[in-house]
């Protein structure tokens, strides 16, 4: 029986550890302890091609609370916001990013992947929340976690953009 049929990525941290990962506070290096050793070109190839994508769906999760605090009622969030799995939350995006940065030919699935595609679940499975919450409360208590899964997988792959592979990303304000 799979108790994790519910997400994007499958096979996550969870998957593998059976437990939830912390959150890692911005330019922590406390966990993971390590990073997997990639080319920095692959690493460029990558933050090139999905750089831009990734940077507009943590855009759009930033703007969330906007849409949760302008919402004439609860009821309304499903309406106002789509399902995560649409593009243009850029999820795909942030786990093809993940795979460049993470993990290459020579490394296989590393546990520092499955640990960038559990933050990228816990952003759906946070927006799927906002979308049913009964209340703005609640609704705005999805968004910090969103926020929270978004900030600690920049911390990850921030880990991984030298000055050679490009710019990293900024966090999002908690």
């Amino acid at each position: 029986e799979n108790k994790n049929g519910n997400v994007l990525f499958q096979q996550d941290y969870y998957f593998k550890f059976g437990t939830a990962a912390p959150w890692i506070e911005p330019d922590s290096t406390e966990f993971p302890k390590s990073m997997p050793f990639i080319l920095t070109q692959q690493r460029y190839d990558f933050l090139k091609k999905y750089g831009f994508r990734v940077q507009t769906a943590i855009k759009l999760i930033d703007g969330l609370a906007e849409v949760i605090k302008t919402s004439p009622s609860p009821e309304q969030y499903a309406v106002q916001l789509k399902d995560p799995l649409e593009p243009e939350y850029g999820l795909r995006p942030m786990g093809l990013l993940a795979n460049g940065m993470l993990s290459s030919e020579n490394t296989g699935l590393t546990n520092e992947l499955l640990l960038a595609r559990w933050y990228i679940n816990e952003i759906s499975l946070q927006v799927s929340d906002i979308r049913v919450a009964k209340s703005e409360t609640d609704a705005l208590s999805s968004y910090l976690a969103a926020k929270k899964a978004v900030n600690s997988y920049l911390s990850i792959l921030n880990r991984q953009i030298t000055a050679k592979v490009g710019n990293q990303f900024t966090y999002l304000s908690i």
